[in-house]
């Protein structure tokens, strides 16, 4: 065409810069639709959380509006994404006048495992739509360039909200109290400035990689299943990776199920209510205490000066709280042991189920093990304050730091203690006492070696039925997780089927 392309085809996008033509031509529309599902469930936890207006303060000056607690909701919804919480107060020029600023890093686990659950299904609806409208299976390239991109979206989508949530109040006016020579609380504190914000630069940040993990995982699944296929160390990881998960989402379930059930009979209505956006923090540390880590909780006051939760009851060396040392608290703490035995014997039972071999059940128990260690690391909560105080024309600083959680070492050790007796001890145990593989593992593999048609089947096996039973109908050693497992090398079909499900089934 003339002089712009020597007759060539003019393309406007090769002068483009290659992070331009990725950002624009790329189809970003399944990530912006996955996150839609996640926004909303972080919104409604905030109306939830803003909807009550009675408050113990409103006795001195007015609640809050609608506006204001919404904000500071959404500001504490935050923290599901890894945001730390902030309040401050300024008294301005009242008498002992100052501010004063409270930074509470506590993750609402509930509010958090149904943003993964519903970023979860949006991802999923995508690859299968995807995969209807073109019929062919993601590569690595592609499932990358996905999780990039929704992990830009999420990120993005939560830096918004980071931005908009909190809250500036100026309750004004005062109560007074009811009987003369009562401090009037209300012209003190109900003439302050409040303001409420979320750290939206880490929640950002967490969400992007939580989002990126997820989206890759789901996106992932077909170059999973070939380098599963293929791989021996991956096919092993693999069976590892998913069994693990099933079993912590059994342990977690169970123990925050514990947990609402103690909090029910014994709290309060309103404690019952505030209790289920923490129902999984409250079951990973009764799941902790019962295996045996240790629980400390206390204060720093900066100075180097250190107390206990329990100072207050005269026993400030109660700081560490551990199943072996109840301090002579109530014997019902032992029943906690109960939840690490059921954890455990359910990992057993896993590993069994899968007739897995012992280089799977040690990657089972690996993985099993940190994972849950890294559940019950942001399981606790930590509370810093700093406050600066002007009395008779001097200043003076304080700060304060107040901790309550599982001590990382003990939680490592007691997890992979009760990993080994679960993925290593019982299973062999199971075995000896059942004998051979359970009732319903079913094992569509043929012989090592042997032909494998386009649905990864033996020839003439129904694609959803087992094949029948036959006198050797495996290689020696080979069993439910050689399908992608262990110790065996299946031999790729000649032409790579579409159906995700060939391994999935396995699983």
């Amino acid at each position: 065409m003339g002089s712009w392309g020597a007759g060539l085809p003019y393309d406007p996008a090769a002068a483009q810069p290659a992070a331009l033509r990725w950002l624009t031509g790329e189809d970003w529309r399944p990530a912006l639709r996955a996150l839609i599902a996640p926004t909303v469930v972080l919104l409604l936890a905030a109306l939830i959380a803003a909807i009550p207006d009675d408050y113990g303060y409103s006795f001195y000056f007015e609640a809050p509006g609608f506006d204001d607690r919404f904000g500071s909701a959404l500001a504490m919804a935050l923290a599901a994404l890894g945001a730390p919480f902030r309040l401050g107060v300024d008294l301005g020029t009242l008498r002992g006048a100052g501010a004063s600023e409270t930074t509470v890093r506590l993750v609402p686990m509930t509010v958090t495992a149904a943003w993964l659950f519903a970023l979860w299904l949006g991802l999923r609806a995508g690859a299968r739509a995807r995969q209807a409208r073109t019929g062919e299976q993601q590569t690595r390239r592609q499932a990358v360039g996905e999780a990039l991109r929704t992990a830009l979206v999420a990120g993005g989508v939560t830096l918004l909200l980071g931005l908009v949530a909190g809250a500036e109040w100026h309750p004004g006016g005062s109560r007074g109290g009811d009987r003369p020579g009562d401090f009037d609380y209300g012209s003190l504190f109900g003439r302050a400035t409040y303001t409420t914000d979320a750290g939206w630069l880490q929640a950002a940040g967490w969400t992007a990689l939580l989002a990126g993990l997820l989206a890759l995982a789901v996106h992932g699944t077909d170059a999973l299943r070939w380098a599963a296929w293929r791989n021996r160390a991956v096919r092993g990881w693999a069976v590892a990776g998913l069994s693990a998960g099933r079993a912590l989402a059994f342990t977690v379930g169970l123990s925050a199920l514990t947990a609402f059930v103690l909090i029910a009979v014994q709290g309060e209505g309103w404690q019952t209510g505030v209790s289920v956006a923490f129902l999984p923090n409250a079951g990973l540390l009764l799941l902790g205490i019962g295996s045996g880590a240790t629980l400390r909780g206390g204060s720093d006051d900066g100075r180097g000066g250190s107390t206990g939760p329990w100072e207050a009851g005269g026993r400030a060396d109660d700081a560490d709280f551990s199943f072996f040392d109840l301090h002579g608290e109530s014997a019902d703490w032992r029943w906690t042991g109960l939840l690490a035995l059921v954890a455990a014997a359910y990992l057993g039972w896993t590993a069994y189920r899968r007739q897995l071999d012992a280089a799977d059940r040690l990657r089972l128990a690996a993985v099993h093990a940190v994972g849950l260690t890294l559940l019950m690391t942001v399981a606790g909560a930590l509370v810093s304050s700093g406050a600066t105080s002007t009395y008779s024309g001097r200043s003076r600083d304080l700060s304060q730091e107040y901790s309550a959680g599982l001590v990382f070492g003990t939680v490592l050790a007691a997890n992979a203690i009760w990993a080994a007796v679960g993925a290593l001890a019982l299973p062999p145990l199971l075995t000896a006492v059942r004998g051979g593989a359970p009732d319903g593992a079913v094992a569509a593999v043929p012989r090592q070696g042997g032909p494998l048609d386009a649905a990864g089947l033996a020839p003439g096996a129904a694609p959803d039925s087992a094949p029948a039973p036959a006198a050797e109908p495996f290689a020696p050693g080979l069993g439910v997780s050689e399908v992608i497992g262990s110790h065996s090398d299946p031999i790729p079909p000649a032409d790579p089927p579409a159906d995700p499900s060939v391994w999935r089934k396995h699983l």
